[in-house]
């Protein structure tokens, strides 16, 4: 006998990736942020990668700090 699913289960219990996108895209708005691969932007990208982990953050969670100290 198997369990019934709720809507957007997978066969394993786990949420579908239409789901999470759904619920994404309803709770969140989307920046992107580019920067070029020769740092001619003035940084790198390992350089924020660096600094994020410096700073115990993800790079989003450093980005928004970064963000809201310019405010």
């Amino acid at each position: 006998m198997t369990k019934s699913k709720k809507p957007g289960e997978t066969w394993k219990g786990h949420v579908s990736q239409e789901v999470k996108t759904r619920y994404e895209a309803k709770k969140y708005h989307k920046i992107l942020v580019r920067v070029k691969q020769d740092g001619s932007d003035g940084f790198t990208r390992d350089q924020i990668e660096s600094a994020a982990k410096q700073a115990g953050q993800s790079i989003n969670q450093w980005i928004i700090e970064a963000i809201k100290s310019s405010l």
